[in-house]
């Protein structure tokens, strides 16, 4: 073994600082950009928006304006270093202000509560019923021990033994019971069958024998549609079976899932296509984005402050930080219009035929056209959408793997969706058709696929499988 020095020539990839900017600024949304200018806006000093709509100062005042700019820059600047101990490297916010408390103070008030979910919708019915405190206290303790269906989280016994210190069975079954006689029905049963049962018994569980012994017994046999198996075992007719079917599918197998709202997704589109005559147009939505600029004070500001080097190295980080933003922002918008027309122009039937001209698309073929790496597109359309005579669409619903047809052309895997689904609604319910049959229509069409791939694509539309959809 010995020590030496080597020499050895290699490539070697390293990403620069706006590479890297510009990648994380063509992946945001929309939203996301907007969030992150302002984040800038409020951390880089010479990053401003462009105000086109002010008037013009008068020519005789230009030296008296530059010199009020200049003075409050130099304000700005001196509080980040107060507030900052300043680094040159790293930036410095903006936002906090001695008197931002009361705007802070007044936004929370004026935000919107979070609705009541299903916990609180039942301790407020409690609190209403004229209860013995200990019942009530066990009482909203069961409550707490219920999951967002409605259901408990373990067994009752389970939850009596955590109880025992502090209460007897019989104030325990009181209190379970008066949970179990809350709105909505069916809350605080341990399975589906003894939910669907205590929503029998709210209604007058005598009234529906026949019910309450196919919920008990043949649970699983209703969930493969096994209707004359019931009929023969409980010795019913098949008529009779189907109307204890319709009244079971009437109830509610999770009580408690629509007192759990979930935030609502706004979708905005950025990219909209319009149909004019013979010829699409492709817009991206640039309204939504505030016009940047340099701040030309700052830029002043760098020119007189050379005998300054902390002020200098502060300015000129800030200003590349902003020219760096922009560009970015501009290839973004740049790539996303280019991608966008590729896509129009492929998918050109969808836009002015509909949607069942959907054409198998992928990434590669888009990125050939434009001249970019696949992983640009992907970047690109992520969480993107798009405005067609159609309708609003994800960017990504556009990229689809194809069925080879017996013209040799590709068929979009969703137009195939779409045909099994068509070709299911259209069949006798008496006698549904399996998946093996479906495969040989489609076949007939011109798309000739395995059986075990009408399957695959059956599941994925959470499409029931021939013996599910037969009717009686």
């Amino acid at each position: 073994m010995k020590l030496e020095l080597t020499q050895r020539l290699q490539q070697q990839q390293i990403l620069a600082p706006q590479m890297i900017l510009s990648m994380d600024i063509l992946l945001l949304t929309a939203q996301e950009l907007e969030n992150r200018i302002e984040k800038e806006l409020a951390e880089n000093p010479a990053l401003e928006i462009d105000e086109t709509t002010q008037a013009e100062s008068p020519p005789n005042a230009d030296e008296a304006v530059q010199s009020q700019e200049a003075e409050a820059l130099f304000e700005k600047i001196e509080t980040f270093e107060a507030q900052s101990s300043y680094r040159p490297y790293e930036g410095v916010s903006r936002r906090s202000r001695p008197d931002s408390s009361g705007d802070k103070q007044e936004m929370l008030q004026n935000t919107e509560g979070r609705p009541p979910g299903l916990k609180e919708y039942l301790t407020q019915q409690v609190h209403l019923l004229e209860l013995h405190k200990g019942i009530r206290e066990i009482a909203e303790e069961i409550i707490q021990n219920l999951d967002h269906r409605g259901y408990l989280t373990c067994s009752e016994h389970e939850i009596f033994d955590s109880m025992r210190d502090h209460c007897s069975s019989a104030d325990f079954e009181l209190a379970l019971k008066t949970v179990r006689s809350l709105d909505p029905a069916g809350v605080a049963a341990e399975d589906l069958k003894q939910c669907l049962l205590l929503q029998l018994e709210r209604d007058g569980q005598q009234h529906y024998p026949l019910e309450a012994r196919i919920i008990l017994s043949h649970l699983e046999d209703l969930g493969q549609n096994k209707l004359p198996k019931i009929a023969k075992e409980l010795g019913a007719t098949v008529d009779e079976i189907k109307e204890a079917v319709e009244i079971i599918t009437a109830l509610d197998p999770l009580p408690g899932t629509r007192y759990e709202s979930e935030p609502t997704i706004y979708v905005r589109p950025e990219v909209f296509v319009e149909n004019n005559e013979e010829r699409l147009d492709v817009r991206i939505d640039n309204d939504s984005l505030p016009q940047l600029n340099i701040s030309e004070s700052c830029r002043r500001l760098l020119k007189e402050s050379r005998g300054n080097p902390q002020v200098t190295t502060f300015l000129r980080k800030k200003i590349e930080s902003a020219q760096w933003l922009l560009h970015a922002i501009r290839q973004r918008q740049r790539t996303l219009y280019d991608i966008s027309v590729a896509i129009v122009e492929y998918q050109r039937d969808f836009m002015e035929k509909g949607p069942e001209h959907l054409r198998a698309m992928r990434m590669q073929t888009i990125a050939d056209s434009v001249s970019v790496h696949i992983s640009t597109i992907s970047r690109a359309i992520k969480g993107k959408y798009i405005q067609t005579p159609w309708g609003v669409y994800e960017m990504r619903y556009f990229f689809t793997g194809g069925v080879s047809k017996a013209d040799g052309e590709l068929e979009s895997r969703r137009n195939v969706y779409r045909l099994i689904g068509e070709i299911i609604e259209k069949e006798d319910k008496r006698r549904p058709l399996s998946d093996s049959e479906i495969a040989r229509i489609l076949a007939d069409r011109g798309l000739a696929i395995a059986r075990r791939t009408v399957t695959k694509y059956r599941e994925q539309e959470k499409i029931p499988s021939s013996r599910v959809r037969r009717s009686y």
